[in-house]
């Protein structure tokens, strides 16, 4: 429970109005005795380290230590830090839309991991869709183009990009457009570890309903983490008190059918789609519906058939390396359990391919 209990602090404290806390990009580093900062952050990714499972997703972690930790700012935001807006964009706000939010400066951590969004978690989904390609090692990383679809920090496209890749992050998020307006935020990204500069951009977008031109194509890889799954992305039959009846927490962006086809579209011949889900194990209660327990990909056969990508895997399970990575650096969800008893949460993924040039080895 340590890191929520730090997350819980440094939100309160910076969101509270520290005066710790400055409100231009080259502010001084916050004091750690008081708002806790990038250091937090490095500890649990060395916690990480034993559950990474090719060469890449070591340097993923490791290149937390060479993350920025001058990049707080000051926002409009709510006090549970679900909102944020410039001030441009405030000032385009009526007074129902104004009501409950404050001006407060956004620490470093606050930055990297918002108030409970758990970034070292990709470094899972990245092990997985790399296994098999020269993308295992970061030198085959290098130069690679990545689009990652609505990540709710920039933090996962940091740090591949200082590993080397060209990175897209596309979304259509009000806080992640907010949270990441300034001219620092995306661009040219140092490279760590001896790695090659790699590249970061943003893209605020309703893709693949839309902007297909902006975004482009011949991505190696699309990972969406945490995003998309039967119960985020789909109807719920039975849906909690506090969703509206029939509306999805994570509405896809255009038409199923369609959705899948344009991420072929989008990637290159041998190019890989990852989808990683997880979320807590349903309560056999029958009035207390998790519409997040279903994690099971939303897409038909007939769909994947249809977009031209091949399977590689399929709803398979990694609920064992979530749930250990989760406890080793003390998030108290996936609570530990007698051997007998059902874990407290699940993960499942996806991975698709898309074919290679008939031709191309001619």
């Amino acid at each position: 429970m340590r890191i929520r209990r730090l997350l819980t602090t440094t939100i309160s404290l910076a969101l509270g109005g520290s005066v710790l806390a400055q409100p231009l990009a080259q502010g001084v580093p916050t004091d750690p005795d008081n708002i806790p900062g990038l250091e937090v952050f490095i500890e649990h990714a060395e916690k990480f380290v034993p559950y990474a499972r090719t060469e890449t997703g070591e340097a993923y972690l490791d290149a937390v230590k060479s993350l920025p930790n001058q990049l707080r700012r000051y926002l409009w935001v709510d006090r549970q830090f679900t909102q944020a807006y410039t001030e441009a964009e405030y000032a385009e706000l009526d007074d129902r839309q104004r009501r409950g939010l404050s001006f407060r400066p956004v620490t470093e951590l606050a930055y990297y991991m918002a108030i409970s969004e758990r970034p070292l978690i990709d470094m899972l989904p990245l092990d997985l869709v790399v296994t098999g390609t020269e993308m295992e090692s970061p030198e085959g990383l290098a130069g690679k183009k990545v689009l990652l679809y609505n990540p709710r920090v920039i933090t996962q496209g940091r740090l591949l990009a200082s590993l080397g890749a060209d990175v897209t992050i596309v979304h259509d998020q009000q806080r992640v457009a907010a949270l990441y307006s300034e001219p620092g935020d995306a661009g040219k990204i140092r490279g760590h570890g001896g790695q090659p500069d790699g590249s970061l951009r943003l893209i605020r977008s309703s893709w693949p309903a839309e902007d297909a031109d902006k975004v482009g194509t011949g991505y190696d890889l699309i990972i969406a983490s945490d995003w998309i799954s039967r119960g985020l992305s789909f109807k719920t039959a039975q849906p909690p008190r506090w969703i509206t009846p029939g509306r999805p927490l994570r509405p896809l962006a255009g038409e199923p059918d369609t959705f899948l086809e344009s991420v072929a579209k989008a990637l290159a011949p041998g190019g890989r789609f990852m989808n990683y889900a997880y979320g807590p194990i349903q309560p056999r209660v029958p009035s207390h519906n998790l519409p997040y327990s279903d994690v099971i990909f939303p897409f038909t056969s007939e769909m994947i058939e249809q977009s031209g990508l091949e399977v590689l895997a399929l709803d398979a399970d990694d609920t064992l390396y979530l749930l250990q990575a989760s406890v080793a650096t003390g998030y108290g969800e996936p609570m530990v359990r007698e051997e007998d008893e059902m874990p407290s949460m699940t993960s499942a993924y996806t991975i698709l391919v898309k074919p290679e040039d008939e031709g191309a080895s001619e």
